[in-house]
């Protein structure tokens, strides 16, 4: 068995207005990584051996178009698109030549109000289910309006859109299913909005201190949810309530918030890349002295930091990086 090093770079290939934007891991094991930058380029990483897989390069077809969030679901990668001839696009990761397979379907509509530079189309997306030949998922949109996907697996270009319940103060910054009480938590930055998914309810939104740009639903702890650096735990009541604990890490260099920016929860522990190139790994196993167990430096800002095979992988300034000792040392 082949020892990997500490740390494995992968340069991605350099493309006009190609920021990284989010880094996703297929269900099946067998199936490599997906980076996918703001103009939709889709490359693919094998997640074992650490090498980009030249032949499965995916560039934008020269389609203007516009990524503000993607998600992966089972095996099938959804993008969500702000601007462009598509506000959805699928694609399925399997070990043949991958494809897209843009939606005809454009629910979220640009309201009169709004200025175009405020965006249009989705904003943030949020996987549901995946089982049964079937994919579900909520796109947000900049419209303040939240939809529910679901398209068979067979047949991705033609999904069924519902509308849900529920209408946000402003456009929609995040979402997260939460699977043991079949609820949506979703963001406007400011206010935090829980939809009961079975009585078709949203109770009044609870105002938040801090901007909301990701939320995350621990995968076996679900009654733990994490606005990145801020925990609750729905045993001590809703989100009107004091957080169970905050955390965090401040670069004094930053001069806005990277509203892309996203780590990812595993286990106890909770991982994310910062614009200063700083990783960052905490353990919140004791929410009352949450300690920071690790901190490695990049050369380049990160984005998306994910965990796959045990191992932290970072996504940034088009480079996928594999720390690969992180976890464990």
């Amino acid at each position: 068995m082949v020892r990997l090093p500490a740390l494995k770079r992968v340069p991605l290939p350099k493309t006009p207005y190609g920021r990284s934007r989010r880094l996703l891991i297929p269900a099946s094991d067998n199936l490599p990584l997906v980076a996918i930058s703001m103009r939709a380029d889709a490359q693919f990483i094998n997640r074992r051996d650490q090498f980009r897989l030249t032949l499965n390069s995916l560039p934008n077809p020269g389609v203007q178009q516009h990524v503000e969030d993607a998600c992966v679901v089972g095996d099938i990668v959804v993008l969500g698109f702000n601007s462009g001839p598509s506000q959805v696009t699928f694609l399925p990761v399997t070990t043949k030549a991958p494809r897209r397979l843009d939606s005809g379907v454009l629910p979220h509509v640009s309201s009169p109000r709004m200025s175009r530079s405020s965006g249009e189309g989705v904003r943030c997306l949020a996987p549901m289910n995946a089982a049964a030949g079937s994919v579900e998922f909520f796109t947000g949109g900049h419209d303040r309006r939240i939809f529910k996907w679901r398209a068979d697996a067979q047949s991705l270009e033609e999904p069924t859109v519902t509308k849900i319940n529920v209408f946000l103060d402003s456009g929609v910054s995040a979402m997260a299913y939460r699977h043991d009480d079949k609820s949506l938590v979703s963001s406007d930055t400011k206010k935090l909005y829980v939809t009961d998914l079975t009585r078709l309810h949203t109770p009044r939104p609870a105002q938040v201190s801090n901007d909301v740009n990701q939320i995350h639903v621990h995968p076996q702890i679900p009654h733990l949810t994490l606005l990145e650096m801020i925990i609750f735990d729905r045993r001590m009541g809703g989100f009107d309530k004091a957080p169970c604990c905050t955390f965090g890490y401040r670069n004094t260099n930053a001069k806005f918030q990277q509203t892309y920016t996203k780590g990812s929860i595993h286990h106890t522990f909770f991982v994310r890349g910062h614009q200063d190139g700083t990783v960052v790994l905490w353990d919140f196993r004791n929410v009352k002295n949450i300690v920071t167990k690790r901190q490695s430096q990049l050369t380049q800002s990160v984005v998306h930091t994910v965990v796959s095979d045990g191992h932290v992988v970072t996504f940034g300034d088009g480079v996928v990086t594999f720390l690969n000792d992180f976890l464990h040392s």
